[in-house]
């Protein structure tokens, strides 16, 4: 967060990256936003990258459940 902000301050109004857990009833269900997409409407190459390096980490921790 602090590297999107400084990249752009303006990205203050998409932050922070959220992440539902909930329970359907016949198990637990874990779902992120996509940082890329969330940013993308900044149009800043710099928030882009960083929103990239956000979707790897946050693509790995969802995988690291399964």
């Amino acid at each position: 967060a602090h590297r999107a902000l400084t990249a752009n301050p303006e990205v203050g109004l998409l932050l922070p990256c959220n992440v539902v857990v909930r329970d359907t009833g016949r198990g637990i269900v874990v779902e992120a936003m996509d940082p890329v997409a969330a940013m993308s409407i900044v149009q800043d190459p710099e928030v882009a990258e960083v929103a990239k390096q956000a979707r790897e980490k946050l693509e790995a921790a969802l995988a690291a459940l399964e």
